[in-house]
């Protein structure tokens, strides 16, 4: 059992956010737990529920399941001003720093690392090219981040469901213009900013090309 990461394991999905992957090997049972990157190691073996080993990246001879299609649908949704609402909302609200919860609580499947610690959703919503999420060490959620495929809502569109926006300044002459949101939920103990982020000259007509949701801390 001391050199797992050189076996061609076909792991199963667990549906724990915490511990997403379990197999059998030779009559022991093994589970793959998700840490608090980056303050620890992405992965931690398992066997038998005894820590065997850490791990920076997912061995190349492991396989991991596909998603299931009851976890497609949840990202089959496009993004529509009604879900980021939503989102920013229930952003308010996070209290967790496990970002397999936050997911669960946007009604998206468990996120998966990259080599590089990055926490993507995959698949992501139709008509994106990536849905990440960026977790702090210190205070759990920092963004959500939504970038998509071409150029989708228009900052009306986003006025109309979140009021008018802010215009921030622009770093570099090259930089993207971007737009600002506050949102707040009741009962939630910190708010959300939406930022819109457009190319061009800036009109009501402007689409986003990414957006943010930042969760804020007073």
């Amino acid at each position: 059992m001391s050199d797992l990461t050189a076996i061609p394991i076909r792991w199963q999905r667990s549906g724990d956010g915490e511990f997403p992957y379990h197999a059998e090997v030779d009559g022991r049972v093994l589970t793959v737990r998700v840490n608090d990157f980056p303050v620890a190691p992405l992965y931690t073996l398992l066997v038998d529920g005894a820590e065997l080993a850490d791990l920076d990246d997912w061995p190349q001879v492991w396989q991991r399941p596909p998603v299931p299609s009851h976890l497609l649908d949840l990202v089959g949704r496009p993004v529509t001003t009604d879900l980021l609402r939503t989102w920013a909302r229930l952003i308010c609200g996070v209290t967790t720093e496990h970002a397999a919860e936050v997911a669960a609580l946007l009604g998206l499947p468990a996120p998966t690392q990259d080599e590089f610690g990055q926490l993507f959703v995959q698949p992501s919503p139709p008509g994106t090219t990536s849905l990440q999420i960026y977790m702090n060490a210190c205070a759990g959620l920092s963004t959500v981040e939504i970038s998509f495929a071409g150029p989708a809502l228009t900052r009306s569109e986003l006025d109309a469901c979140f009021g008018p926006s802010d215009e921030l300044p622009r770093v570099h002459w090259d930089s993207p213009r971007v737009t600002a949101h506050r949102v707040s939920a009741d009962d939630a103990p910190l708010t959300c900013t939406l930022f819109a982020y457009f190319t061009g000259v800036l009109t009501p007509s402007s689409r986003a090309n990414r957006i943010t949701l930042r969760r804020d801390h007073h």
